[in-house]
């Protein structure tokens, strides 16, 4: 059987619908006047609800958020066909590109900004406001725009932590990007990067490419939420109350604008290439073109919220880690110049990154 048949709608128990790129389907609500809050576990897997419902006591913020998604977003009335476009031939890079370590002993990368946590993570999560972008100081950079993008993925820190074996990444997050003459535009866009993909994977993987989600237009101080998730296929423990033990068989990705009330939740056939190992989480400012030479744009500070990832069975020590992020490993962008262009540092459930170039 063929990986597309064997990840097809009809080999799922999951309410999915085929979109415009071939192996993404569309998560569909459920019908008018389903309650969401009291739905099974495996109901709400059914319908793309692949972040658990968090503790009200425990975590408010976290059910707020998740709550507003299953009555308010969530929904038949709301619900967007997802519309997808080119990512406008953004280049993304395989990994944080490791440029040694800073006195403090943070990484430097020629492309990434954030924080890494190491483990065995099935999912992460976080929920940013887009940043304000505009002209630095710095020169240009190829593609005649000073780019940048923010996004949480899983599995993109290969070549940067000793003993990383991935080379791929699961990512969803917002471009922002400055032309020459001050302008500024803004797009949300997924992504499951593979190393090296052939035209052939190319042609029938186009979401190995940075792929723009039209439909779901975003704007600076947009409030965004992005989960990154690897799922199991039929018959594997979907209704399991805590993330199973692979192998899994897909990814979900589910990007919410929480500003405007609009979603996508998809599921995406793996790649050739892919690994769904979940060896790190990771929580980004980027600059796609870095190892070209390129600068950020000037950004407004980032703060991740209600960041975290949740590994097999969700269980202590490691979970502990994925919500714990002062404790994980940091980087910061250095451009060609050599000049250190942000600021970073993680906290309980917090990730900030700040320009200063």
């Amino acid at each position: 059987m063929n990986i597309e048949a064997r990840h097809s709608p009809e080999n799922s128990p999951l309410a999915l619908k085929p979109t415009s790129i071939p192996g993404v389907y569309s998560f569909v609500p459920p019908p008018r006047g389903t309650d969401l809050t009291k739905a099974s576990r495996s109901t709400l897997l059914k319908h793309g609800v692949l972040l658990r419902r968090p503790d009200p006591e425990k975590e408010p913020r976290r059910y707020a958020l998740w709550s507003k998604f299953v009555t308010e977003i969530w929904t038949e009335e709301n619900f967007v066909e997802p519309i997808f476009s080119p990512g406008r031939d953004v280049p993304h890079l395989s990994n944080m590109g490791n440029k040694g370590l800073n006195p403090d002993g943070n990484y430097l990368s020629y492309g990434w900004s954030g924080v890494v946590v190491v483990g065995k993570w099935v999912g992460a999560m976080g929920v940013w406001q887009v940043p304000t972008v505009s002209k630095p100081a710095t020169p240009i950079g190829p593609n005649s725009k000073w780019w940048s993008s923010s996004w949480v993925g899983l599995d993109g820190a290969a070549g940067l932590i000793p003993g990383n074996h991935t080379t791929d990444v699961l990512q969803a997050g917002i471009e922002q990007a400055v032309a020459p003459d001050g302008t500024a535009s803004y797009f949300a866009w997924y992504e499951w990067f593979v190393v090296n993909p052939s035209a052939a994977v190319v042609s029938q993987y186009p979401y190995v490419k940075v792929t723009t989600i039209a439909s779901i237009p975003v704007k600076a101080g947009d409030e965004i939420s992005v989960v990154v998730q690897y799922v199991k296929a039929k018959g594997d423990e979907i209704g399991n109350p805590r993330p199973p033990a692979g192998p899994y068989s897909f990814g979900g990705i589910l990007l919410v604008n929480m500003t405007t009330n609009k979603a996508v939740n998809l599921y995406l056939t793996p790649p050739p290439g892919s690994s769904l190992l979940g060896e790190t989480a990771e929580w980004i400012m980027e600059c796609p073109v870095g190892a070209n030479g390129g600068t950020l744009p000037k950004f407004t500070p980032i703060e991740f919220n209600d960041a975290g990832a949740c590994n097999v069975l969700d269980a202590p020590p490691a979970a502990y880690l994925g919500v714990e992020l002062q404790k994980a490993d940091t980087t910061e962008f250095q451009d060609a110049s050599g000049i250190i262009e942000t600021k970073v540092s993680g906290s309980l459930g917090r990730v900030n990154i700040s320009y200063s170039g």
